[in-house]
């Protein structure tokens, strides 16, 4: 920065050039001819409404009078260019690091999947994953805030552009890490079971589905609050604000008071695991789905079921002469299981089944607990917000 005899000279110059004496410039401005002598000489500078004054006379910008220099179209080109390069150098550097970060998000899903297929026990697929997700977010953060820092200096405009870039990706990629930690969940009740392709997809559409709604009403909260900031809680957007809240949050309420989240994950026909037993290594097990074949086929098996009351046992004999031999507890145990749908050859025998049980449970303990939680959070921002600081705002 140029000190004031930079500008003390600059000002002598401009008056020579106008043709003008300390005298004749003194009683332009209304001040003495002593004042004008000691801005020329470097001791202190004009105040604010003066600089204005002197920058309309002699054509120049009040920045080139503190600069103590004119600059030209020429100047002005390069440094417009020196900034548009700085400004695209501090993106691209913010942008690289967002794709790292979006990379190891893509990893952390491939991982949870992959190992839980290939090791049938998806809590090792889930741990590396969100160790994975841990170390983007960490890269993320750390982004973000080189980001803060090197826009300190940069203009305005441009300062406000790669803040919002950063806000909204952020929020974006926060987003679908915390999606990916429920679909880790889901997954994760399925652990010793082998899962269909078309069941995981359904549950990841279902994870990423139900955050996306939340992450949708927290963003327009974040903004509402924003623009309330912004207009100091007048009563004009209190109003609009209240109301645009409750629009959102109405739906929100009916969807956590329903419980209608179970509804998402009952597919039809969507097979999630299924049992395969050898006729001669699991002979007992191999009959016991052919005997619950039987019940969902609606048949009658009670000619050939025989109930000993000696032993408290059930005793069903098939076609080929075997006797399925069944005490009261695996009596009742298998006939509850859920298997949908058999096959069976002379060798084996394979029983597919929908594990919804479990999964119902996942999704009812997520309804449960996350959103009354966040329904909580939201009426406490609404309380604060719009009867603590409206009331405080009217007082002042």
């Amino acid at each position: 920065m140029n000190n004031s005899s930079n500008t003390g000279e600059f000002l002598k110059s401009l008056r020579i050039s106008k043709g003008l004496t300390q005298m004749e410039l003194a009683e332009y401005l209304n001040v003495s001819n002593k004042t004008v002598s000691k801005w020329e000489n470097g001791i202190g500078i004009p105040e604010v409404a003066t600089l204005i004054i002197l920058a309309d006379f002699y054509e120049v910008s009040v920045d080139d009078i503190l600069r103590g220099t004119k600059r030209t179209s020429k100047n002005i080109e390069k440094e417009a260019g020196i900034s548009s390069y700085v400004v695209s150098r501090i993106k691209n550097n913010y942008i690289n690091y967002l794709i790292v970060s979006i990379g190891l998000w893509l990893l952390s899903n491939a991982a949870i999947i992959v190992l839980g297929e290939i090791t049938t026990n998806s809590s090792l697929g889930m741990g590396v994953g969100i160790i994975i997700i841990v170390i983007g977010l960490v890269i993320q953060g750390i982004n973000v805030n080189y980001l803060r820092l090197q826009v300190k200096d940069i203009n305005i405009n441009e300062k406000n552009k790669l803040l919002n870039l950063g806000f909204h990706s952020s929020f974006f990629l926060l987003y679908l890490n915390i999606s990916t930690i429920i679909f880790a969940g889901f997954y994760n009740v399925g652990s010793s079971m082998v899962l269909k392709l078309d069941f995981v997809f359904y549950r990841f559409i279902y994870s990423y589905s139900l955050t996306a709604v939340r992450a949708i009403l927290t963003y327009y909260i974040i903004r509402i609050f924003k623009i309330s900031f912004l207009n100091k809680l007048n009563v004009r957007w209190q109003i609009f604000n209240g109301t645009l809240l409750v629009v959102l949050f109405i739906p929100f309420l009916i969807i956590t008071i329903s419980d209608s989240y179970d509804l998402a994950i009952k597919t039809d026909n969507s097979f999630v695991s299924y049992s395969v037993y050898d006729k001669e290594e699991a002979t007992d097990r191999y009959y016991q789905l052919k005997y619950l074949s039987l019940l969902e086929s609606q048949q009658n098996t009670d000619d050939n079921l025989v109930y000993n009351e000696d032993t408290y046992e059930f005793i069903y004999t098939f076609d080929d002469d075997y006797e399925l031999v069944m005490s009261n507890e695996t009596y009742s145990f298998i006939t509850k299981l859920d298997y949908v749908k058999f096959e069976f050859d002379d060798n084996q025998a394979i029983g597919y089944r929908i594990d919804l049980s479990k999964t119902e449970m996942g999704i009812i303990l997520y309804s449960n607990f996350t959103a009354p939680l966040l329904s909580l959070y939201i009426f406490g921002c609404l309380v604060y917000y719009f009867v603590w600081k409206g009331r405080k705002h009217e007082h002042n």
